[in-house]
């Protein structure tokens, strides 16, 4: 990797890198940028595909705020793109894609990513409340948590606690911010060419974003340990698994937020679980009475058993329950055992390929014996 810094001028860190993206375009390196861009109350942020370098006033790749995984609209866009494109990313989001890669449903061929730090994010109506009691200020938040801590008085999203990934490492450019003092870091792969890109000087990672970082990942995945262990322990038995998701009412919004639910045509959603009055009638005779919607638990067992071992713990599945169900944490919590069985980490790396993608002979047997 080739390092960089980028000094902000006048300390305005955010301007800094919206001049970036905007040199990354003008150098001639790639046609457009897909970043996140405030919208015009300050409230939130959506993914902008950005093409003329002078509109990069309102993006913001810092905002902690997360509605959303980005993997998926990557994954739509990369298909026939003509032309060379950036796209921003937090680490949840570029191993969910590395995931759809491998699952055949995007391709890298013209894109260029750049993986941002998170430090962790807000649920979109906590996030806008703040920004409305003036409570957070998006263009301060890199220096407020540059030590990896939150500011703020109000918790972060689950996924967020148990994250142990603050640095997406593996994306072409990485765009660092914790540990750095108040500069930028940039870090780009050798096959990357910046040359032209203006305001970088080539400097070394400080060893005190080095050590946060790995301070940061070490809190966390004991934290994720921890809130795994208790679900575990508190969910023993399929009878109190069916009591954590007795409120679920099957709207299957979480299937849709999910960026690795990519089926188009969903087996949920057709006609197997599609119950006309005499089924339900008939269910009713057998057991007394039955509980509607029926399959529920079928339901969330089938989504596990479709993609836990690529379930990269972004959480949006649990940010789009209504009923607050712990969905996220579910899923990281039984997807946990199949991932460790077979050493499989979640968009680690696209040479490893997804386990339920490759025929071993015996595998489950020399798993079993430890000859890996």
């Amino acid at each position: 990797m080739k390092t960089y810094t980028l000094k902000p001028s006048g300390g305005d860190t955010l301007g800094t890198v919206q001049e970036f993206f905007k040199s990354l375009i003008t150098s001639g390196k790639v046609s457009a940028v897909l970043v996140p861009r405030e919208v015009a109350a300050k409230t939130n942020v959506v993914p902008a595909l950005i093409k003329n370098p002078e509109m990069f006033g309102a993006a913001n790749p810092f905002a902690p705020v997360s509605g959303l995984n980005t993997a998926r609209l990557v994954a739509n866009l990369s298909r026939n793109l003509p032309e060379k494109v950036a796209v921003v990313l937090r680490s949840c989001e570029l191993r969910a894609l590395y995931e759809l890669v491998k699952l055949q449903q995007a391709k890298l061929d013209n894109l260029v990513i750049i993986g941002v730090d998170c430090a962790g994010t807000f649920a979109a109506k906590d996030y806008a409340e703040m920004v409305k009691q003036n409570k957070v200020d998006a263009r301060k938040w890199v220096s407020q948590a540059a030590d990896g801590k939150n500011p703020a008085v109000v918790e972060l999203r689950r996924a967020c606690t148990v994250c142990a990934y603050p640095e997406a490492g593996n994306a072409d450019i990485v765009l660092g911010w914790l540990g750095m003092g108040g500069n930028l870091l940039i870090a780009a792969k050798d096959s990357v060419d910046l040359s032209g890109v203006a305001g970088l000087e080539s400097a070394n990672t400080p060893d005190t974003r080095v050590k946060l970082l790995e301070k940061l990942a070490e809190e966390k995945k004991q934290a994720k340990a921890k809130a795994v262990s208790e679900f575990k322990s508190a969910v023993s038995d399929m009878e109190k698994l069916a009591e954590v998701l007795a409120t679920c009412i099957k709207c299957q919004n979480c299937r849709q937020a999910c960026p690795i639910c990519f089926c188009r045509e969903c087996v949920s959603a057709g006609p197997i679980f599609d119950h006309n009055g005499d089924k339900y009638m008939e269910y009713a005779r057998r057991k007394g009475a039955i509980e509607l919607p029926t399959d529920t638990v079928l339901f969330h067992l089938t989504r596990l058993n479709h993609m836990g071992l690529s379930c990269v713990g972004c959480g949006q599945c649990e940010n789009a329950c209504p009923m607050d169900i712990p969905v996220g944490l579910m899923f990281q919590a039984l997807s946990q055992a199949n991932q460790d069985r077979f050493e499989y980490e979640p968009g680690r790396s696209l040479e490893e390929p997804i386990p339920i993608t490759v025929y071993k002979e015996h595998e489950l047997e020399e798993l079993n014996t430890g000859k890996h």
